[in-house]
């Protein structure tokens, strides 16, 4: 942990995440509008220290809809990492440590779902499924979880050619044992690094969907639509889609960097 903080792409990434988290974190407490008050009024109003993101055309605070639009996404972004990266270990350490027929059941299903770009499968899904919280959480992960099979299985068809391993089958060591003691303890830092970048994304798929409408669907708000409801302002007010796009890019930007500061830390190769 000491190294970790250390890292300089760990604190750039700190920098650019801990304020947005403490602020969704805190919002309960802060003294906001709430996000679907709306006040004809003061529509269009710039941005000044009662409105920090202006308001939209309804008078709408485009701060509070922003700090309740990141609880959605990191909800999304969180919860997508955290099925993809579970699932994917399970999966791709079972398929790469067993091989046979099961490993080419579990390939040939991976296969049939890469054969489709991430984004537009998770389109199709949503559309399926409808809009919502969950249903987007479930279609991102059955579109981000093929990769992580993949990189599981790869990792650990490296690691079963290993000596340690030998060492251990000489002493009669359970396949079980294997897998918990040596197999997935040398997996969990790739895959670590992995799941930060999954986040990222699943923040920007979720954006793009509910950008496309088939995410969070209005009033509730999200990042992805009210950069959506803003972009017909541009002129009159870009306040509405500029600041809320920024937050995502602060947002994408710093689990970027948080990924590759976990990788510097915990690769060999790469301290030295």
């Amino acid at each position: 942990m000491r190294k970790l903080i250390r890292n300089r792409s760990v604190k750039w990434a700190l920098a650019l995440l801990v304020p947005v988290l403490l602020i969704t974190a805190l919002a309960p407490l802060l003294p906001l509008t709430p996000p679907l008050q709306t006040n004809v009024k003061e529509s269009l109003a710039a941005p000044s220290p009662a409105n920090l993101f202006g308001t939209d055309k309804l008078g709408r605070d485009v701060f509070s809809r922003t700090v309740e639009g990141i609880q959605v996404s990191l909800i999304v972004g969180f919860s997508v990492a955290l099925l993809t990266v579970s699932i994917g270990m399970a999966l791709g350490t079972l398929s790469g440590y067993y091989g046979g027929r099961a490993d080419s059941v579990v390939m040939s299903v991976v296969d049939i779902f890469l054969a489709f770009p991430s984004l537009l499968l998770a389109i199709g899904l949503v559309a399926i499924m409808g809009a919502g919280t969950i249903p987007v959480v479930l279609a991102i992960t059955v579109a981000d979880l093929p990769r992580m099979i993949r990189l599981q299985r790869s990792m650990v068809l490296s690691l079963k050619s290993r000596p340690f391993l030998d060492a251990a089958r000489t002493v009669s060591a359970s396949n079980r044992w294997m897998m918990m003691k040596h197999v997935l303890p040398n997996t969990i830092a790739p895959m670590l690094v992995a799941g930060s970048i999954t986040a990222a994304n699943a923040i920007l798929t979720e954006a793009s969907l509910s950008f496309l409408g088939l995410g969070i669907t209005p009033p509730a708000p999200s990042l992805g639509n009210i950069i959506r409801e803003g972009q017909m302002y541009l002129q009159q007010g870009w306040w509405i889609s500029t600041l809320p796009g920024l937050v995502i890019l602060m947002i994408a930007i710093g689990l970027h960097m948080l990924s590759d500061g976990i990788r510097q830390v915990l690769d060999p190769k790469a301290r030295t």
